[in-house]
């Protein structure tokens, strides 16, 4: 069976895999053990806290317990730029006329801003390519995080998608900016990012806005466009709710997307009832969690409903570790 649990530290040689896998401009989830070793203290620490923390990081893991291995990951940053200043770019539309000329020319300007600090944050989305076909449960279990615990959370969560490589792995828009102003390669300020450390941003990067038209044209397309293998987690946040709204990630010109939590499709569905213990036939999964935050467990599993109550089977139940009689989350309880 899959489970979906938070990390811990016995998880860091799967975690170091998963990292390798996930390949270049994944920052969030770096090939660097003791980096890795670092979040997974804080998320250790998020997650048996009583109170919130403004530095709280929940990150989970999906767990196939036939093997007890990891192969996925899905966290939840409880705010951005808590320490350190959360940039973007935001694309603004300019016009330019000449009387004299009669001339119409248009444009876009790259203006530097901090507009989604202190929001939420889900990120560090990634599957064993094994294992595909359970991305997006592994996504929604973030949001029943969010369901359970709202105060946890900020009003607003945003989501950053790695930015478009070409067909040399090489980042257009790091080419076409960052290259020029920060005097490393793209893979450096890639892992410093991925350490915690973004202060040279505020220091190196350019004050003043970009005209867009002086940018080749591999880096004007590659504007807001996600990278091929995050093209489907994209698909998932804009139906789960999220809106593109012309934020770009300042290193690889990936698209942000934002979201109120409480309009979250999956956040606005969860609903809570008590479990009973039966064998169940021909059910549909809907995902399944238990109502505790330092034991979490999410399943996408079987389960049948009545008022009040859902029925699982005993398996589902010990793999939440839930006892007849007990609370229960769900998302996708048929209407």
């Amino acid at each position: 069976m899959l489970v979906i649990r938070p990390v811990n530290r016995n998880d860091l040689d799967d975690l170091f895999r998963l990292a390798r896998l996930a390949g270049r401009g994944m920052t969030t989830l770096p090939a660097d053990k003791k980096v890795l070793a670092q979040h997974i203290a804080v998320a250790e620490d998020s997650f048996s806290r009583v109170m919130g923390d403004r530095d709280d990081y929940f990150l989970l893991v999906m767990e196939d317990t036939q093997c007890n291995k990891v192969v996925g990951t899905s966290a939840v940053y409880a705010r951005t730029g808590n320490r350190q200043a959360f940039y973007a770019y935001r694309i603004m539309p300019v016009t330019h006329y000449s009387h004299s000329l009669d001339r119409e020319l248009r444009s876009s300007l790259l203006h530097l801003t901090n507009d989604y600090t202190d929001s939420s944050e889900v990120g560090t989305l990634f599957l064993d390519p094994e294992y595909r076909g359970n991305g997006h449960w592994l996504s929604r279990s973030r949001y029943m995080l969010m369901a359970q615990y709202p105060q946890r959370f900020a009003a607003d969560v945003i989501a950053e998608l790695r930015g478009w490589l070409d067909d040399k792995d090489e980042s257009p828009f790091w080419n076409a900016i960052g290259a020029h102003f920060f005097g490393m390669s793209y893979d450096d300020a890639d892992r410093l990012c991925g350490q915690g450390s973004n202060q040279f941003i505020t220091e190196l990067m350019p004050k003043y806005p970009i005209y867009t038209n002086m940018l080749s044209e591999s880096a004007i397309n590659a504007l807001g466009t996600p990278h091929k293998a995050t093209r489907r987690a994209m698909e998932l946040l804009l139906a789960e709710g999220f809106v593109y709204e012309n934020l770009i990630d300042i290193f690889d010109g990936g698209p942000l997307v934002r979201a109120r939590i409480d309009q979250l499709k999956s956040v606005k569905a969860a609903r809570q009832a008590r479990v009973t213990i039966s064998n169940l036939q021909q059910e549909s999964p809907v995902l399944l969690a238990n109502c505790s935050l330092a034991d979490f467990r999410l399943v996408f599993q079987p389960a049948g409903f009545a008022a009040g109550s859902v029925s699982v089977t005993a398996e589902v139940a010990a793999a939440l570790g839930l006892n007849e009689g007990e609370q229960i989350m769900m998302i996708g309880v048929p209407s």
